[in-house]
C-alpha cells in the first residue's frame, strides 16, 4: 500500500526463494513478524541473522536481500523517501541528520524497541485512521532518531566497511581467493592476530572471515559455471576449493542446489 510517499508491504518469504534482491531509491524499515530471516549483502554474503520481534534499516540505493533462515517467515516493512521525515531537504537539519543515513552502504539491525515501533508504524498504515499520515511519519521519525543515536554512540559510521584494517584483508581475500589461504593469511594481510581478525569481522560483517572467503569463492564459482563450459572439477579449483567434493558441498548449503542444478537452472 503507497500513502504519501510510503509504502507498506506484508511479504511472506520461502526457504526456496533465492531471487529476491532489493534496490530501491527509498529507506526501508523492515521488522520480521514470523520466523527467522538472513540479510544478505549485494554480493551475496550472509551481513545477519534476524528472529521474529528484530528487524533492520536497509538505507536508500542498497542492493539487499531478506531470506528465510527457517522453513517460512513473514516481514512487515515501509519503503520512505528521506524526504518525507522533512519539508524543506535542503535546509541544516535534513543535510546534518539525512548524511549519516546515507553514507551507510549497508543494513543495519534494529534494536527490539525500534522492530516495535516499525511494526506498530506499520499496522497503522494498514488501517488508515484519522491523522494516520501523521503518526506513522513520528513513529518513523523516532526509529531513525534511535538508529542515528546508536550510530553516533557506537561510532559505526567509521566501522561499517571503512574499517582500514578490515578494507585490506577483504582485498586480499578478493585478490587471492584462489589460492591455499588460512586465517593466518588473512589476518596477516591487515597486520593484525588471528583473534583481531576473527573480532573485526564478527564485530563488522558478523560472519567469520573463513566463512567469507568460502562465500567470496562461491560467488566467483557462479560467475565461471555461468559464462564458461568448465567441468565442476575444474570451476572447484579456480575458485579455491581443495576438491571438487568440498566445493559441492559448500555451493549446495549456500544456495540450496548442486554446481550442475545451479548451471543448469540460472
Amino acid at each position: 500500500m503507497r500513502t504519501h510517499s510510503m509504502i507498506a508491504r506484508s511479504r511472506l518469504l520461502d526457504s526456496e526463494d533465492k531471487k529476491n534482491w532489493d534496490y530501491s531509491d527509498d529507506a526501508e524499515l523492515v521488522a520480521v513478524v514470523a520466523g527467522s530471516v538472513r540479510v544478505l549483502s549485494a554480493d551475496g554474503f550472509q551481513i545477519f541473522t534476524l528472529r521474529e520481534g528484530e528487524g533492520v534499516f536497509i538505507p536508500p540505493r542498497t542492493i539487499t536481500s531478506l531470506r528465510c533462515a527457517t522453513e517460512s517467515a513473514a516481514v512487515h516493512s515501509i519503503a520512505f523517501p528521506l524526504s518525507t521525515l522533512w519539508s524543506d531537504t535542503e535546509s541544516a537539519v535534513f543535510e546534518k541528520y539525512s548524511v549519516p543515513i546515507l553514507s551507510l552502504d549497508a543494513p543495519i539491525s534494529l534494536s527490539p524497541k525500534a522492530a516495535g515501533l516499525t511494526d506498530k508504524a506499520f499496522e497503522i498504515l494498514q488501517q488508515r485512521a484519522y491523522c494516520y499520515e501523521l503518526e506513522t511519519r513520528d513513529l518513523i521519525s523516532t526509529v531513525l532518531v534511535i538508529i542515528l543515536k546508536e550510530l553516533e554512540g557506537e561510532d559505526k559510521l567509521d566501522k561499517i566497511f571503512e574499517d582500514d584494517r578490515l578494507h585490506k584483508m577483504v582485498t586480499f581475500i578478493k585478490e587471492h581467493f584462489s589460492e591455499d589461504i588460512a586465517l593466518a593469511d588473512i589476518a596477516a594481510s591487515g597486520n593484525v592476530s588471528e583473534r583481531e581478525c576473527l573480532r573485526s569481522f564478527s564485530r563488522t560483517l558478523s560472519i567469520s572471515p573463513v566463512q567469507y572467503l568460502i562465500n567470496y569463492r562461491i560467488t566467483e564459482s557462479k560467475k565461471l559455471l555461468r559464462r564458461t563450459d568448465l567441468s565442476i572439477s575444474e570451476v572447484a579449483y579456480l575458485a579455491g576449493f581443495s576438491s571438487p567434493a568440498h566445493f559441492s558441498r559448500s555451493f549446495r548449503e549456500e544456495t540450496g542446489y548442486s554446481p550442475s542444478e545451479w548451471r543448469r537452472k540460472f
